[in-house]
């Protein structure tokens, strides 16, 4: 499975929360007899992630738990993917927009907003083209010195999980 450096397109929703101090778009092909959609892809990215990404997200919510800096999800994954499913809020994450094809997520805090978009596109029966974007804007100082830090893991673990969630539906009959 090849990922793949892409741009944000016009069409995409996530096009109207530009321009952002971070950009990143990633995309791939993978293949599924089953219907995949931008909601599956963004549970399975969120709730069942490697674990090593679980690990480090544990070492990050305790790092940042001083700076007054939101932790994670832990024990409420069924609340995220109801709240991804329709499109509603849970903690410090809500369903920015929605399309048939695209799901966008949006984690806002005090020291950043981070959006993360996932779009799907059939090919044919069995091809899928998915797209992974992520936007950052800063709120403040605190945003552009917690982004500095965690950016090398940051385009670790996207691109990890993007694998690993691939992994789970392509074949699948």
């Amino acid at each position: 499975m090849k990922i793949r450096k892409s741009h944000i397109q016009q069409a995409d929703l996530i096009y109207k929360y530009l321009p952002a101090n971070y950009t990143e778009c990633l995309q791939c092909n993978f293949s599924s007899q089953k219907k995949v959609s931008a909601d599956d892809i963004m549970v399975a990215f969120w709730t069942v992630p490697p674990k090593w990404v679980d690990n480090l997200f544990d070492l990050r919510d305790l790092l940042v738990k001083p700076f007054g800096i939101q932790g994670g999800n832990k024990g409420s994954r069924h609340e995220l993917e109801k709240s991804i499913r329709t499109g509603g809020t849970h903690k410090f994450m809500s369903i920015a927009d929605k399309s048939d094809e695209e799901t966008i997520l949006c984690a806002n805090d005090k020291h950043l907003v981070m959006y993360l978009s996932i779009k799907v596109k059939e090919l044919n029966e069995r091809d899928k083209d998915v797209t992974v974007s992520t936007l950052v804007k800063f709120h403040n100082l605190l945003g552009r010195a917690y982004f500095s830090i965690i950016y090398p893991f940051h385009c670790i673990i996207v691109r990890s999980m993007l694998k690993s969630v691939l992994k789970k539906f392509e074949n699948q009959p």
